[in-house]
């Protein structure tokens, strides 16, 4: 299993991504409005909600938040999403250690895990911003399709991130009950990331529909609970 980027290497790649960090979310748009439909499934409209790991924004603007805050390690991603979006907050902050003096409704986590060497260090930042009913969202990769995406930005047919350690939901699920919490659901989603007419609402669709897919998911939702 490949280890991330260490942290001032991963700001770097960041920052010098941020300009193009649209288009490749563009480019790969189908796999990305999944995922904003994931989170919305999860998250509703008119709450408190926090981004760790926010990029340029567009995530956290699509869940039409009452309080909407987005904290990156990126200076430049935090710079455009705030004038992408002046009526949300970001900040640059590092998620491994960052207290905002402030509790959400929600808080996602989406595609972050996988860049940090201290997942747990992340989950006890994070619930620092928690009250009781506080549920926190985390979308990852399933390792099994770590092949794949690795081809996949080998290509340039994928965002080039660097090194991941991605993370099976076991493990996730015990390094956030270290931190305080409890996993109350958890979900798996697209078995087909690319847009092919027919065939992809077929088998994303059976994904959401049928848990016994979860397995061949490639992405993993977490819902956890502060103990």
């Amino acid at each position: 299993m490949s280890a991330p980027m260490p942290k001032e290497e991963t700001r770097q790649h960041f920052d010098a991504l941020a300009g193009d960090y649209d288009r490749w979310k563009e480019k790969s748009g189908y796999y990305y409005a999944l995922l904003a439909e994931i989170c919305r499934e999860l998250v509703p409209p008119g709450r408190s909600v926090l981004e760790v790991g926010c990029g340029t924004g567009t995530l956290l603007s699509r869940l039409s938040p009452r309080r909407g805050v987005g904290i990156d390690l990126s200076r430049r991603m935090v710079e455009i999403a705030a004038a992408k979006f002046p009526e949300l907050s970001f900040l640059v902050a590092d998620a491994e250690n960052f207290d905002l003096d402030e509790t959400f409704d929600y808080i996602i986590i989406p595609d972050v895990v996988e860049h940090l060497f201290d997942p747990g260090a992340m989950f006890r930042s994070v619930r620092k911003c928690c009250r009781p009913d506080t549920r926190v969202i985390v979308t990852c990769v399933n390792p099994l399709w770590a092949p794949v995406l690795h081809l996949a930005e080998r290509l340039g047919m994928k965002m080039p991130e660097g090194e991941h350690r991605w993370l099976p939901e076991s493990e996730l699920a015990a390094i956030a009950g270290e931190a305080g919490f409890r996993m109350d659901a958890a979900h798996g989603r697209i078995l087909l990331p690319k847009k092919v007419p027919l065939l992809s609402a077929t088998l994303n669709g059976a994904a959401a529909a049928f848990p016994f897919l979860k397995p061949l998911c490639l992405t993993q939702a977490l819902v956890l609970i502060p103990r």
